[in-house]
């Protein structure tokens, strides 16, 4: 069967929605120990504190280092679409057994795998849209796919949080694994390698493919070994400054995972109520990345500059915020609204900057090693966010820790702020470079 742009236009609807929920699966996955955190300290069979719990997730985030390593170059050879669907089943059998483990050693270690096969969802992604978009498209379908996560965190928040409410902490795990194992089984049917796999979509007429392909075979890396791509991306500033970049964002990011401790610390609420109100920060980043897509696509590189650069000054004022509440007595509930408040405006602010430039510039950098890259700049993100997982867990342990908790995250945000400004100009420089030589010739 012949099919133009609008049979195309329906699969790659089925794609991107396959994508959404396939990593909607590993948010699950990863985001279920953080709302568990505040119930498993409480649990008096288990030998946790903020500091052993913090130790917790920078084991996971050291299984997430090392997945960026292997999992993209995996990913590249043997398509983001079987990876994908492996790592969300691999995902699903580690979290059920989390559900299981009484002793940290044996957290560490599950805790670790998952997220081991957590990391390898972002650089599939990256293959799946490589093979299935054109680049004009890249900044949306990223807009798309960063939305799912954000819907599955605030969906998973508020969801697991009320099952705090009638089960235990176990309980929550086992309902996080089932959920994806069933979803890992059913998506094979519907996500496809690459679009041959697709019967009635005819390649010899569909022009999104001799789009795609042609950007393929011209892209300067096309003919290039692995090794060979590494060392490209290794010379270029422009990868460096990235990294950085996100490291710094991933360190933000990570502040997500103790919300629940914080605010079941600072203001004495119960497990499922600390959950549901840290939901306020993937809310806040689900409307930044929503719009994020479609407003990257339309924004000039200069204006990308402008409109991001000003975003994570936001987010510097909300950490200085934070702490300036957590220094006065404003009275409980009146600085629990401000805070969870602050909290829904800091995850706006810092979630465009993390997701879309890297996961576009990736794509157009990296071309068919676009997996290895994202592997890569990941690696170096959770590197930083391991540190921070260790680190950031033994200072919010000591009294009155969470205000030293907080200057930590406000140093790093402006140092997100002053790489991720300089490598944005960079890309807005070499783009009009470029433009000036296309018109020359």
């Amino acid at each position: 069967m012949t099919v133009g742009n609008n049979g195309s236009l329906s699969w790659e609807v089925q794609i991107v929605v396959s994508m959404c929920i396939g990593y909607a699966m590993l948010m699950l996955c990863r985001t279920v120990m953080g709302l568990a955190g505040p119930a498993m300290l409480l649990d008096p069979d288990l030998q946790l504190d903020t500091a052993s719990f913090g130790a917790i997730l920078g084991w996971g985030t050291a299984g997430n280092l090392v997945g960026k390593l292997t999992n993209g170059v995996v990913a590249d050879r043997l398509g983001g679409s079987k990876v994908f669907i492996a790592s969300i089943g691999f995902a699903a059998v580690t979290t059920i057994a989390l559900g299981t483990l009484s002793t940290n050693t044996a957290f560490f270690a599950f805790y670790f795998l998952t997220l081991f096969a957590k990391s390898a969802g972002w650089p599939s992604i990256a293959n799946i849209i490589r093979v299935w978009f054109t680049q004009s498209k890249h900044g949306r379908v990223w807009g798309f796919i960063a939305t799912s996560s954000r819907v599955s965190s605030v969906a998973t928040t508020l969801l697991l949080s009320s099952l705090l409410l009638v089960m235990s902490w176990r309980g929550l795990f086992f309902v996080a694994g089932i959920i994806a194992l069933v979803i890992a089984v059913m998506l094979p049917k519907f996500l496809k390698n690459t679009r041959s796999d697709f019967k009635e979509i005819d390649l010899k007429s569909d022009k999104t493919t001799h789009v795609i392909t042609a950007w393929s075979d011209e892209h300067p890396l096309n003919k290039s070994d692995t090794f060979a791509a590494f060392m490209t991306f290794v010379k270029s500033p422009r990868f460096w400054l990235i990294s950085l970049g996100v490291s710094s964002l991933a360190v933000l990011f990570e502040f997500q995972v103790f919300i629940p401790i914080y605010l079941s610390q600072t203001f004495a609420l119960i497990p499922a109520q600390a959950g549901m109100a840290s939901s306020a920060f993937p809310l806040g980043c689900l409307v930044a990345v929503f719009f994020g897509g479609f407003v990257y696509d339309k924004l000039s590189k200069k204006n990308i500059v402008v409109v991001m650069s000003a975003s994570l000054v936001v987010a510097i004022m909300c950490l200085l915020s934070l702490r300036f509440l957590g220094a006065y007595d404003f009275g409980n509930q009146l600085e629990l609204i401000l805070t969870i408040g602050l909290i829904f405006v800091f995850g706006f602010a810092i979630s465009p900057a993390y997701y879309i430039p890297m996961s576009v510039f990736s794509i157009s950098f990296g071309g068919r090693h676009c997996g290895l890259l994202v592997g890569l700049i990941d690696a170096l993100a959770y590197f930083g966010a391991m540190i921070f997982d260790f680190v950031g867990g033994a200072v919010a342990n000591k009294e009155g820790g969470w205000q030293d908790f907080l200057l930590i995250l406000m140093v790093t945000s402006i140092l997100a702020t002053i790489i991720m400004t300089t490598f944005l100009y960079l890309d807005y420089r070499d783009h009009r470079t470029s433009k000036i030589k296309l018109s020359e010739s």
